[in-house]
């Protein structure tokens, strides 16, 4: 798998990858995106407006998976203040998505994301999952991603995480 920094053309590609996993989830009877009107929340004019926060990878010239990287993130705020166990210099990963036939896509799209955070002097990672989502979150815990608060946005209901890297 390769990584990069997506292009305007990965749009469609991206949007197709969050289609498939809205499916998977309603296939599997996971409750995420899936209930929370994702697209609604999310049109294509965000994804355009955003393409240069996200990094993808590819596989056999094709974009499997995807995250975005952002520098700040409400969720995280407290009266302007942003909380969290640790401080430094954060990246607030969201919109992590995978096509649901390339297994283990995620894990490395994770763990090319510390290294790129390591490389632009970003100490801390930050994401949150669904309140509820066990599946998730066994798998952001298994990946260092410790639970240190709670947010609500919209139709949304999640548990922090945080992952310092050294």
């Amino acid at each position: 798998m390769t990584f990069r920094k997506a292009r305007s053309q990965d749009v469609d590609a991206i949007i197709t990858l969050v289609q498939h996993r809205i499916d998977w989830m309603n296939y599997v009877g996971l409750h995420q995106w899936n209930e929370t009107d994702y697209f609604g929340r999310y049109p294509r004019a965000y994804w355009e407006r955003n393409i240069s926060r996200f990094l993808v990878g590819e596989q056999e010239g094709r974009v499997v998976v995807a995250i975005a990287l952002y520098t700040e993130d409400v969720r995280w705020s407290r009266d302007g203040h942003y909380t969290g166990t640790a401080s430094g210099t954060a990246y607030y990963l969201h919109h992590l998505v995978t096509d649901p036939a390339c297994k283990g896509a995620g894990k490395k799209m994770m763990l090319h994301v510390e290294q790129y955070a390591i490389e632009h002097h970003v100490s801390l990672l930050r994401l949150d999952s669904a309140v509820g989502n066990l599946p998730l979150e066994k798998y952001y815990t298994a990946l260092g991603y410790l639970p240190c608060g709670t947010c609500h946005h919209q139709l949304y209901h999640g548990v922090l995480r945080e992952k310092a890297l050294h």
